[in-house]
């Protein structure tokens, strides 16, 4: 008697090729979802998704600097960045040209499709800064020089700084015309 290969078992396959389809389809599935995710994103939504994930980031800021850190929170007119040192900065969006993955982090399509920020403008984050008396660093559009101190003051759209030095300055500035603060430079 020599020995014969088993006759195939018909539901043996029939199983086999039910967990293929089940697998292929699964896959079809997966690819659509990130598809139909990546047409809805929102630029708010992708912010949203690099905070919540911690992801390091590069925030390229209009005048050709950058902030490297993660993203704290998103306002409705601002970004909140957590720096590798520690410090917060908190950055206009409007002068935010690019936000990307440190480089070696993975860089998937945008998918974030969330509308909503947190409910806070730029003014209504530094109100507490202001009442807390936290030394900060403001840049404003257009303006070189960083200017430090404590902001004393925070009325409907103008802020008043007390600058450090020697002659303990105040400076009063349109909150519309900051650019980025750095809180306890």
């Amino acid at each position: 008697m020599s020995w014969r290969r088993p006759e195939p078992d018909p539901y043996l396959e029939l199983t086999d090729d039910a967990a293929l389809r089940d697998a292929v389809a699964a896959r079809t599935e997966e690819r659509r979802r990130r598809e139909l995710a990546a047409e809805f994103a929102t630029w708010t939504g992708t912010l949203r998704d690099l905070a919540e994930r911690a992801v390091p980031v590069v925030v390229d800021v209009a005048g050709a600097h950058a902030h490297r850190g993660v993203l704290a929170a998103v306002g409705l007119d601002h970004l909140a960045v957590r720096l590798h040192a520690g410090m917060v900065v908190l950055v206009a969006t409007d002068v935010v040209r690019t936000v990307r993955p440190e480089p070696g982090q993975a860089a998937p399509v945008a998918t974030g499709d969330r509308e909503r920020s947190q409910d806070r403008t730029l003014v209504e984050a530094l109100v507490r800064v202001a009442e807390d008396r936290i030394r900060v660093g403001v840049a404003f559009r257009d303006v070189d020089d960083l200017a430090t101190g404590q902001l004393v003051g925070l009325g409907e759209d103008v802020l008043t700084l007390r600058v450090d030095g020697v002659d303990q300055a105040t400076i009063y500035a349109p909150t519309a015309a900051i650019r980025e603060v750095l809180l306890d430079p």
